[in-house]
Formats: C-alpha cells, structure tokens, sequence
C-alpha cells in the first residue's frame, strides 16, 4: 500500500522502527509449528516516524531479483537498492516513484529508507474455542498450557487495538497473508513485552492475541505493532478454511474480550 491508497483506504501510514524477525514464505510445507514457542518480543514506540509512505511485503524471486508487494495486485521494483534481510520480511518504506513499469513490476521506484516490523508465524491450539463443530481435516496444534480461549485470554496481560472513534485505525488489517496489529497498553520499557496470535484448530478463522507484558513496569500509555504471518493456517487446509474470507481477532482488552472480524487479505502470487 502507498500512502496516496492508505488516504482513500482510512490506513493512513505512521512509521516505526522495530527489530526484525526474518520469516520464510508461505508454502503449505511450513514449518511454522516448530517456531510458535518463541514469542515475539515487542517495543514500545520511541519515536514519531512518519518518513515512511509505505509498508510492503519484502520479496525475492527465485533468481534472486528483489521486489516488494504493495497490495494485492501492485508490485514494485527497488531499482539500484541492495536487500539486507535474508528473507522475506514485512517493512515500512518510503519510496519514489520513479514513474515508469519494468519487466516484471507494475512500478519502478527508488527507494529512500526502509525499516522491518516485528514478524513471527501464527500457530494451531487445539482448545476448547467455545463453538460448536469442528473440522474434520487433521492439523497439529501446539500446546498452551491452557484448556480453552477463555482461559487463555484471561491469562494474558490486558491490551487495547488503537482506535479512531472506536474503529481500529488503519495499522490493523490483513493483507498478502498477514495480519497487523497496532496495539496500546502499559510500557516501563525495561523488560520487554511478547506476544503471540494463536488460530483454533477447530475454526481457524478465529485468532487469538496473546500479550505478555513480562513483569515490565508499567508507568506510561504506548503503542506497539506487530505483523503476523497467517497464510499458513490456511493454504494447506482441505477444507472450507482453505480461503477464510474474514478473520475474527480476540484479544483481552482492559474492559474484557473484545473480538472484531477483518477481512483476510490473500496472499498475492509469487513471481
């Protein structure tokens, strides 16, 4: 997405700096299962960054050649820029256009900064999700040490979506399979915060925020994002949540559960 598109779109782009973590591309072999114990670790925002006019999925084809998926159906080539991560990864950018297509690009543009966003994998738990029927395709879920989302949210340290007259702005949405989370709660900043996203195994249209604020003292109101890579529970699936559609988020806010459902952005096609 470009800033022009995030106007018209009400996801007006505010930039961060947040450490990185590199993730691999969605294939239905994922192993993304094996990764869900180490959650991600997340800062508060320390500084207004609003240089970025972008935030794009940073992609490599299979000879090499960089390129970053901005929405669903625009691509764009970073011409004379050198890729520093070692795989794929969801940044903010700010970017010229240069005003011209390539070969295999909708847009060639020059890029003038970028910064990753903090990215890990979603996972499958296997607990009572408090709805009824399931479905029949086997997945295999990791534990949380928890026996349903109840529980689980109850456990988790209060956090609450960012909001403009009560909508979630515009850092919280799904596209090219992920999910982004702009979040708000108590910072001391000096231990840091972790969180993980869980989808049910038995409706994996449904996903689960959980936030861990680590014993951080909690002296001031800050925000935080994170993206979650959630393409994988779906695109090896045989079932009816093999294209979700929408996606319903759970989270524990300072009021209770809270829930909102998203549109699921499907990730685009490769080059």
């Amino acid at each position: 997405m470009n800033k022009n598109d995030l106007f018209l779109s009400c996801r007006l782009l505010m930039a961060l700096t947040l450490p990185a973590l590199l993730i691999a591309a969605c294939t239905a072999e994922s192993t993304f299962l094996e990764q869900t114990n180490h959650a991600a670790e997340v800062s508060s925002f320390q500084n207004d960054m609003r240089w970025a006019n972008a935030i794009v999925t940073v992609r490599k084809t299979s000879a090499g050649r960089n390129y970053f998926q901005l929405d669903e159906a625009t691509t764009l080539e970073p011409v004379g820029w050198d890729n520093p991560f070692k795989s794929e990864v969801r940044a903010l950018v700010a970017f010229s256009d240069l005003g011209a297509k390539t070969d295999f690009c909708t847009r060639a543009v020059s890029v003038e900064r970028i910064d990753s966003i903090v990215t890990r994998d979603a996972a499958y738990i296997d607990v009572d999700d408090g709805f009824s029927g399931a479905s029949p395709y086997p997945v295999f879920p990791v534990s949380v040490g928890y026996s349903s989302s109840t529980e689980m949210l109850e456990a988790s340290s209060p956090v609450d979506l960012v909001t403009n007259e009560g909508i979630p702005d515009w850092m919280t949405f799904s596209e090219d399979g992920y999910l982004m989370i702009h979040f708000a709660t108590f910072w001391g900043d000096v231990t840091q915060h972790s969180v993980n996203l869980y989808a049910s195994r038995r409706h994996p249209d449904h996903l689960y925020l959980v936030h861990k604020d680590n014993g951080d003292f909690q002296s001031a109101w800050k925000e935080s994002l994170v993206a979650f890579r959630i393409c994988q529970l779906y695109m090896s699936r045989k079932d009816s949540y093999k294209d979700p559609g929408s996606v319903v988020l759970h989270w524990m806010s300072f009021s209770g559960e809270k829930t909102i459902r998203l549109k699921y952005g499907n990730r685009a096609t490769e080059k």
